[in-house]
């Protein structure tokens, strides 16, 4: 597997021991200059949107902001319509210092930049945008209380990661090309096609990935996107369900990566989701005809239940729902 989170680290830690030392003069310390350049680029921004930019937590933001107020170089003011809001701002003192932070940054990126050509700086400034993007969606996902969870077969881990908005193409591709993969052959060519637009469609998929009761999951093989999971709670569910229940709405795994134990793994990772969100039945449907796939969720402990009507089209397709019960 490819190491880039090493390199990145060096560079990180280098750079910023470096601005420590340099912005001594300042009173600025632990990374404090980074704070002031978020408060020159958005003025009047308040803490929580500051440290959702820098990464870091609320007592984090809340401490190197009071450190800058007592060196006089942010000042903060309530809201004009709510005094619980408060706003920063830059005092005289704290833009006097900013362009000197802004030369050092110059002067760094330039410096790290030694030995590249023009094309390949841009090409390592989109390439790292999207390492960036990646981190950020984890950096959310485990800060709104979600947990990663790893899983590692024969000595590779095999990563499920929450999927961004980012990747909605990535999402979109996958999505009709699995759908298609398991039901063209049994539906008409043009209910298929109506189904795939009216159910993957960017603007429907963008507001399942921005329902805070879904969560969509990539999970990854050798580096490429092998297959996808969607969950519901609560009200983002399909049929009428128990507060307790977490339903399992999409559950995919590309051909040229079956039988390597992906689904399993998904399965697996959605139950983990169930028990994070204190649900304790966990249920699906099942096309009635799909008899590897019900076999498959009945190997898992899934027991039939009950069924539903799937409607594709014209043609109106009984799904057989099966429901796991967890033991808390």
């Amino acid at each position: 597997m490819t190491e880039i989170l090493r390199p990145i680290g060096v560079i990180a830690r280098a750079l910023e021991s470096i601005a420590n030392i340099e912005f001594q003069q300042y009173d600025l310390t632990r990374g404090q200059y980074l704070y002031l350049v978020r408060i020159t680029e958005q003025p009047g921004i308040i803490q929580e949107r500051l440290g959702e930019l820098l990464k870091v937590d609320r007592a984090t933001v809340t401490r190197a902001v009071q450190q800058l107020i007592k060196h006089g170089l942010v000042e903060r003011y309530p809201d004009k319509t709510n005094r619980k809001i408060k706003h920063l701002y830059l005092t005289e003192a704290g833009r006097a210092v900013y362009p000197a932070i802004k030369a050092e940054n110059d002067y760094s990126n330039q410096m790290a930049l030694t030995g590249l050509t023009t094309d390949e700086a841009h090409n390592l400034e989109a390439l790292l945008s999207k390492v960036s993007a990646n981190v950020a969606a984890n950096w959310d996902f485990v800060k709104k209380g979600h947990v990663r969870h790893y899983y590692n077969k024969g000595g590779i881990t095999m990563p499920i990661q929450a999927v961004t908005l980012n990747q909605l193409p990535d999402l979109q591709s996958i999505s009709r090309e699995t759908f298609t993969a398991t039901f063209g052959a049994e539906n008409a060519a043009e209910d298929l096609a109506n189904y795939l637009e009216e159910a993957y469609n960017t603007d429907r998929l963008t507001s399942e990935l921005e329902n805070p009761d879904s969560f969509f999951y990539f999970i990854y093989q050798d580096g490429e996107v092998a297959g996808y999971l969607k969950l519901n709670i609560d009200g983002a569910q399909t049929e009428k369900a128990a507060p307790d229940s977490l339903e399992i709405e999409r559950i995919y795994i590309r051909q040229s990566f079956k039988r390597l134990g992906l689904g399993t793994q998904l399965i697996n990772h959605a139950l983990a989701v169930a028990q994070q969100f204190h649900k304790t039945n966990v249920w699906l449907g099942v096309w009635e005809h799909n008899t590897a796939a019900l076999n498959f969720y009945k190997n898992l402990g899934f027991s039939q239940v009950g069924d539903h009507i799937f409607q594709l089209g014209s043609d109106a397709q009984r799904d057989l729902i099966m429901q796991k019960t967890l033991t808390v």
